[in-house]
Order: structure tokens, then C-alpha cells, then sequence
């Protein structure tokens, strides 16, 4: 089956002119879904508010141990990619925290994180393996 995907971000002018929108292939149109489901807050997508994962619900919430935040992004992030990226068939999502190498002082350790966030699963049409990675940037707001 020989589809189109189009390339993120969409810019309307050149097709408005008359001129074809950017396309890529299905790798980089599954990238640019998992990066978005990723960056995307739930409720935040009019269309569909379950579009997104949780991790802007558990970044800021100074509650949660660093051990549920993992655990809770990888099972947000999986049920998201189950739901909303029907290409990718048993996604595996694992988390790793880095030092952050650009800190501000004084702030806590842990007002600076940098977070790998991998996504390991098979394509569904072909069954071929497909890997995900980015990193995230994340950090508390303070007023010291």
C-alpha cells in the first residue's frame, strides 16, 4: 500500500500557491506523531482530548518520587501510542535521566533534568523493528 505522509510542521502558504506540500516516509511520519503525543498535554488537542501523555501532569507536581514519574510516563506514553499510532505494534518505552550539564545555580539538583525518553516497537505493516529517541529538557519553576 503505497501512502503519503506529509512533513511536520504543515505550512499552508506554498499550498495555498499552488505549490505540493513536503512529504516523507513512514519512519519520520511515526517520529513526528510519537514527538507529538509526547509534547502534548491530555485535553490539550481539541479534536481529542485523550491525544497526548501524561508527563506535563507529573513534571511540576512536586509529589511524585522520581520512580512513579518513570513509571508513569512509560504506561502514559504506551497506552498513547497503542491508541493513536495504530503503525507501531507492542511499544516498549523506557526512561533514563541524565546529568544536566548546563546548571543554574542554586537551584536543587532536581529542579534541572534532562530525560531520554526511548520508544522500542515493530511496524506493524512490515514487522521490522522502529526506535524512537529524544531528549527532554525539563525543569521547575523558581523564584530564588
Amino acid at each position: 500500500m503505497n501512502q503519503t505522509f506529509y512533513q511536520l510542521p504543515i505550512r499552508f502558504g506554498p499550498l495555498m500557491a499552488g505549490r505540493e506540500l513536503p512529504t516523507c516516509g513512514a519512519g519520520t511520519s511515526i517520529a513526528q506523531t510519537l514527538y507529538l503525543l509526547l509534547y502534548t498535554q491530555y485535553g490539550e488537542l481539541r479534536a481529542d482530548r485523550s491525544f497526548g501523555c501524561q508527563i506535563w501532569d507529573l513534571t511540576y507536581d512536586r509529589t511524585v518520587s522520581t520512580n512513579d514519574w518513570m513509571t508513569g510516563l512509560c504506561e502514559s506514553l504506551e497506552a498513547a501510542i497503542r491508541r493513536h499510532e495504530t503503525r507501531l505494534r507492542n511499544p516498549q518505552v523506557s526512561v533514563q535521566f541524565l546529568p544536566v550539564d548546563h546548571r543554574i545555580d542554586p537551584l536543587p539538583v532536581d529542579f534541572q533534568r534532562t530525560v531520554v525518553v526511548t520508544v522500542n516497537a515493530l511496524l506493524d505493516a512490515t514487522q521490522e523493528p522502529f526506535r524512537f529517541s529524544t531528549r527532554l529538557y525539563l525543569g521547575q519553576l523558581s523564584m530564588r
